[in-house]
């Protein structure tokens, strides 16, 4: 999430129902490593698509589908290094232009596979 997080920042966060998350929040989610180790991650939200929801970090240029399952948790609290709190910023337009691209792959990506499921069948 850098810039707008930086490595040794703490996170405070509470556990959300994900129907009531809005493009933009900051979440506390669950993932599996290269090697299938599990750890936590701290993305934005850029929306949904169909049942998943669409995740990537601020200094992405690739997005993620999760399950609601994945969701631990909405960031309500960070504090720098010195315990200070840290006030997270708005998306800048510039992201905000990637993100929305982004989420318009997914969407692309999904459609593709409902697609593909009513011509093979699956």
């Amino acid at each position: 999430m850098w810039p707008t997080l930086r490595p040794g920042y703490s996170i405070r966060y509470r556990a959300v129902d994900p129907e009531t998350l809005s493009p933009g929040d900051i979440l506390v989610l669950r993932s599996r490593g290269r090697r299938g180790e599990s750890h936590l991650r701290v993305h934005r939200l850029l929306g949904r698509v169909g049942p998943y929801f669409v995740e990537a970090g601020d200094n992405s240029y690739s997005a993620s589908l999760l399950s609601a399952k994945d969701i631990l948790g909405l960031v309500v609290g960070v504090r720098d290094w010195n315990g200070r709190s840290v006030t997270l910023e708005a998306i800048s337009p510039r992201l905000e232009r990637r993100f929305r691209f982004l989420l318009g792959c997914a969407h692309a990506f999904m459609f593709a596979h409902e697609c593909k499921d009513r011509l093979i069948g699956g």
